[in-house]
């Protein structure tokens, strides 16, 4: 079934449109994952780190020079620069993802390109600039922000693939940085994943989401792989359907608790008592039916959630030892 048939039947309900309908239905699937641990929220993904932006090169500073003036949230680059920083529209990472900085100064994001004067393209940076005056100045752009995926919840593992190490996302916060490495000047593999912040950034393809600060920062292009937990993503398209093993009557028998609980609050002092649908028996009802069905999906998906979570234990008794299946007896490889 359908996004637009949950919808359909829901609407049968006395006194509901459209848009509320869609929101409970959502409201609904949203509440069901945050109450449990499902196989389908297990996401495998990854973030490829990209080189310091015009490496190789034999400093640690990227093509050209910019100029930037305190309290303003431009920033103009030279030629070399600005071609640097055109090619990445053709050429992921976008210049967009990237952060920028004087060494040894503040990362920047850079939120948007101008290159009206394709000699001289100005970036728009998230705050003001708030370092001292630059002029023809060198620079590093690189990124040290990653996007968790939409609907993050928590981390499972993170891996270098190259190194075969797993990285740290549990034991250091944003203070543990300030006190570690104030200036982040450490360059090298990452070894840590941070919380940074949820994306700001206007126009990302990311907002919203939560992006966490690799560290050390990197500067070369290296692979990371990631299983974590996420939310299914909410229902939009008419054509939208549940991922297994969620049932369409199961999130359906949820919104319909969450309309009758919004009928109930509906109701005026002029009504008599008694007159109308009995909307907390109704309440009741469809939160009973929903345990009870809830109880069966969860069934289905154990089997799949303890793939995840599950140890094996093997007992090794009489496994491969030598035994002679006709006479009994222990068999030593003679005739």
């Amino acid at each position: 079934m359908a996004f637009q048939n949950m919808v359909q039947e829901l609407l049968g309900i006395p006194g509901c449109n459209l848009g509320l309908v869609k929101t409970k239905l959502n409201e609904a699937l949203q509440t069901i994952q945050n109450e449990n641990v499902w196989s389908f929220q297990m996401q495998t993904g990854g973030w490829l780190t990209p080189p310091l932006l015009g490496s190789p090169t034999t400093t640690f500073l990227s093509p050209g020079t910019i100029t930037v003036t305190p309290f303003t949230s431009t920033i103009t680059g030279d030629a070399t620069a600005s071609a640097a920083w055109i090619a990445t529209i053709t050429n992921p990472p976008l210049i967009t993802q990237y952060q920028i900085r004087v060494p040894y100064y503040s990362l920047y994001n850079v939120i948007a390109l101008n290159a009206t004067n394709t000699s001289a393209v100005v970036l728009t940076l998230d705050r003001p600039w708030m370092e001292p005056q630059q002029t023809n100045s060198h620079y590093m752009a690189y990124q040290a922000y990653y996007p968790a995926p939409a609907g993050f919840k928590r981390w499972y593992d993170i891996r270098d693939t190259t190194n075969n190490n797993q990285l740290d996302w549990w034991s250091k916060t944003q203070i543990d940085l300030a006190n570690e490495d104030a200036e982040r000047t450490d360059f090298d593999e990452p070894l840590y994943v941070i919380p940074y912040g949820p994306d700001t950034r206007t126009g990302s393809a990311t907002y919203g989401q939560i992006l966490y600060e690799l560290w050390p920062h990197p500067i070369t292009q290296l692979p990371y792989t990631y299983t974590c937990q996420a939310n299914w993503p909410m229902l939009t398209n008419p054509s939208d359907t549940l991922p297994y093993p969620l049932t369409e009557e199961l999130v359906k028998l949820r919104a319909y608790e969450m309309l009758y609980l919004w009928k109930e609050s509906q109701k005026g002092d002029e009504m008599e008592r008694g007159s109308g649908a009995n909307w907390q028996f109704l309440i009741q009802a469809a939160r009973a039916e929903y345990a009870n069905r809830l109880q069966m999906v969860r069934n289905m998906d154990r089997n799949l959630m303890d793939l995840y979570f599950t140890r094996m234990q093997r007992f090794p008794s009489a496994f491969g030892e030598p035994y002679a299946t006709v006479e009994g007896q222990l068999n030593v490889g003679g005739w």
